[in-house]
């Protein structure tokens, strides 16, 4: 996943040294979400740590370094820099963590569960609100799951995420609980090697707005030139679980720019999505 748009001053340890265009790159950190760009618009929109005083604003380097930052989910506006790249599952002194360091006893299921339990909580980080993670060049956060949940006004932009196996919205096909929650925009973003379950489990009335964004295999021979008939497809290929698809929804969106078709949204996403594209 790639990211262009959905830390006192160093917060990680040791020193660093950033990619020489990232000097020169334009600073990104207190964008906004612009008006009327999607569902994150809705209300007071969207401007997650824009307002931080310096005090929260950290550049990190490491694990240790971004669990610092995100301090358990605070809810006070901060702006976390990303720089180089951080693996989740190492240790406070930055080694890679393998099976063994979680292992529990032997081979029985309950073991296996165990470790899988210690490595989930190793590797997940409590995202507050209005918290702005960018990443700084190149930048790319490896096999981390962040956890945006009972949590408002957030961007994440321009940062790599790498080995995260679901990028999930809302809960189940069954929760209610969501309804009204899911105000999210993703933006000019490409995913690769992923299905529909790992990225979007229920859409139970929220209204995630995808713009521009490649999903699954970015560029085809036919370069976008074959129409196909979407609401038909679907209604042709339902096991009769879910009602027909028809052309008219109901409702003008208003919460919207231009809206790009396949081809111009392929060579979009090429040009700018991925860590360090943004000028």
């Amino acid at each position: 996943m790639s990211p262009r748009h959905l830390v006192p001053a160093a917060a990680g340890a040791g020193p660093f040294r950033l990619p020489a265009h990232a000097d020169t790159a334009r600073d990104i950190s207190r964008d906004v979400l612009a008006a009327d760009d999607g569902w994150a618009a809705y209300g007071t929109g969207t401007t997650a740590g824009a307002a931080a005083d310096d005090a929260h604003v950290y550049t990190v380097t490491d694990r240790t370094g971004l669990v610092r930052a995100l301090a358990g989910g605070s809810d006070t506006p901060e702006i976390i820099r990303i720089a180089g790249t951080i693996d989740a599952d190492t240790d406070d002194s930055g080694r890679r963590l393998d099976c063994a360091d979680y292992a529990t006893g032997g081979y029985r299921l309950k073991d296996h569960l165990a470790p899988a339990a210690r490595q989930a909580e190793r590797v997940r980080f409590t995202v507050g609100s209005h918290t702005t993670i960018v990443g700084l060049g190149r930048a790319v956060l490896k096999g981390a799951s962040l956890q945006v949940r009972n949590a408002d006004d957030v961007i994440v932009r321009d940062l790599g995420l790498r080995d995260a196996y679901a990028m999930l919205i809302g809960d189940s096909d069954t929760a209610t609980g969501d309804r009204g929650r899911l105000r999210v925009t993703l933006h000019h973003d490409q995913f690769e090697s992923v299905v529909q379950a790992d990225l979007v489990k229920s859409w139970n009335g929220g209204a995630p707005h995808a713009s521009g964004t490649l999903w699954g295999s970015p560029r085809t021979k036919s370069g976008g030139r074959c129409p196909v008939d979407l609401p038909a497809l679907h209604n042709a290929c339902d096991s009769g679980s879910e009602r027909d698809l028809t052309a008219d929804v109901g409702r003008t969106p208003v919460l919207r720019g231009g809206i790009d078709s396949a081809a111009p949204a392929d060579r979009a996403v090429a040009r700018g999505a991925g860590a360090g594209r943004i000028r």
